[in-house]
């Protein structure tokens, strides 16, 4: 498993603990498992595809971080991986 999966993985497992408070959890999970997909064969398109939901999801993270600490610095790497891998 690569870092980055294993960071994908780790924040999942944080935020699961707030999907019964919030269905926008459960689309997050599924988002960060097409990630998981998406860098498993990181063509131009994929992650072109993978850093727009990333992106999207660090800049939301941000006003939760202090309930999500490791989601928000997982998905920082995970975006400034995916912006080394689209050079």
């Amino acid at each position: 498993m690569s870092e980055v999966q294993k960071r994908i993985r780790e924040c999942i497992a944080e935020i699961e603990l707030y999907a019964p408070f919030s269905p926008d959890v459960r689309s997050a999970i599924d988002d960060l498992r097409e990630i998981e997909n998406l860098i498993t064969n990181p063509d131009r398109e994929n992650v072109e595809k993978g850093l727009r939901i990333v992106t999207e999801y660090y800049e939301r993270a941000q006003v939760h971080s202090s309930y999500v600490p490791t989601t928000t610095s997982n998905l920082k790497f995970i975006k400034e991986w995916l912006e080394k891998s689209k050079k």
